[in-house]
């Protein structure tokens, strides 16, 4: 943040009761368009929370408490909800997610600059870069990081805090008119409800996130199954105690102990990522865990197909590697950023299904009004040229 905040700038509005936030309300209605934004412990706790909203609109900003409103946060769920009521964030996905998680509330009416700021092919679409480069003020990242989750906040928090949402009110209606220029509008839109249907669509679990931790796919059957086992107590721990999972134990510590299969507190606490403090106090239990998997054994070696899978296989991958010469061309053609055209996950889709009429595409992924009115036909030209397994 700047060294201070402007002396011309109104103080901060902070709502922690819910007469002030019914008053904000009514406020941010009148406006019809506000700023959004949101901070959370994620690097505090395990299960993160939303501890702080911010909104602002072109002459004031305010700083809502959750921790303070408890179930008074909810009078926000109507305005958060309704469409015609923009709400401008930057880097809108965690925000949504948080918020959904929280409050049970799908945000409606999004505008997300950073999201239009690559549409626009702005080099640099960080809000630290673009609030210097629209207002010449530079942003310190000293409280990024900040644990959001505690009580009282610092006058450097709320300096932080306000400043995130105080421009993004006046950066909208600076991004309107070079969107509207280079016939961006539908394009930006349609992104913005893609994030949302994102958020809305429920992660698959995955037993094997053990498996993307560097070093990993190194480890040989014995060292796996250690690692595995290893990596579901650090998981289990941080739950209960409600901490990150690196403050357990690092991932290096991880693979370290699997890799050694200490027999000691002395042999534990040497490995990189231990150390003493964690050796003493969960030895026991780690050795108790590694003695459970001794003997075990998990096997990645891929199993064999057959020739005809072979193929399929290979078919698929060479067509997903067509769509995406032809996404580069395309997005080129726009200047777009190629991932901004269509995601690479939805050609993955695009190249399984192979679809031939507009009708069988809908199906497999759903193309905005933008999106088909661009490349639609372009897109099912190429597939009719593409090989059936």
């Amino acid at each position: 943040m700047p060294s201070r905040i402007p002396s011309d700038w109104p103080d901060v509005i902070m709502v922690t009761d819910a007469e002030s936030l019914a008053q904000a309300i009514d406020t941010w209605a009148a406006a019809g368009i506000i700023g959004v934004d949101t901070e959370a412990n994620s690097f505090f706790a395990y299960h993160e929370r939303l501890c702080l909203m911010q909104v602002s609109t072109d002459s004031q900003d305010w700083i809502i408490d959750p921790f303070a409103l408890g179930d008074d946060m909810q009078m926000m769920s109507p305005l958060l909800s309704n469409p015609d009521i923009i709400k401008i964030f930057h880097a809108a996905e965690f925000d949504l997610m948080i918020i959904k998680k929280d409050m049970g509330v799908e945000v409606k009416g999004i505008f997300d600059t950073q999201v239009a700021m690559t549409f626009l092919r702005h080099q640099k679409t960080g809000l630290a870069a673009l609030i210097e480069s629209y207002y010449g003020i530079k942003l310190s990242k000293e409280e990024q990081r900040s644990n959001w989750g505690e009580r009282p906040l610092s006058d450097k928090q709320i300096a932080y805090a306000r400043i995130d949402t105080h421009f993004l009110v006046d950066v909208y209606r600076k991004l309107i008119p070079e969107l509207e220029e280079k016939n961006m509008m539908g394009a930006a839109y349609g992104e913005f409800d893609r994030q949302m249907s994102d958020i809305l669509m429920p992660a698959a679990a995955n037993p094997d996130r053990y498996l993307k931790l560097k070093g990993a796919k190194t480890l040989n059957p014995s060292q796996l199954a250690k690692l595995k086992v290893l990596f579901e107590w650090r998981e289990e721990s941080a739950s209960k105690r409600d901490v990150p999972p690196f403050k357990v134990m690092s991932n290096p510590g991880l693979i370290g102990i699997a890799e050694a299969n200490p027999r000691t507190i002395k042999e534990l606490a040497g490995i990189k990522g231990v150390g003493w403090k964690i050796a003493k106090r969960a030895g026991d239990k780690i050795f108790n865990l590694l003695g459970i998997v001794e003997g075990q054994t998990i096997d990645l070696q891929v199993k064999r197909v057959s020739k005809e899978e072979r193929l399929v296989r290979q078919i698929r991958r060479d067509n997903t590697d067509a769509l995406k010469a032809w996404r580069t061309a395309a997005a080129g053609e726009l200047d777009l950023p190629s991932e901004r055209l269509i995601h690479r996950r939805q050609l993955e889709q695009i190249a399984a299904a192979l679809p031939v009429t507009s009708e069988e595409l809908n199906k497999v992924v759903q193309l905005n009004d933008w999106q088909r009115e661009q490349f639609e036909a372009s897109l099912l030209s190429t597939l009719e040229g593409l090989p059936r397994p």
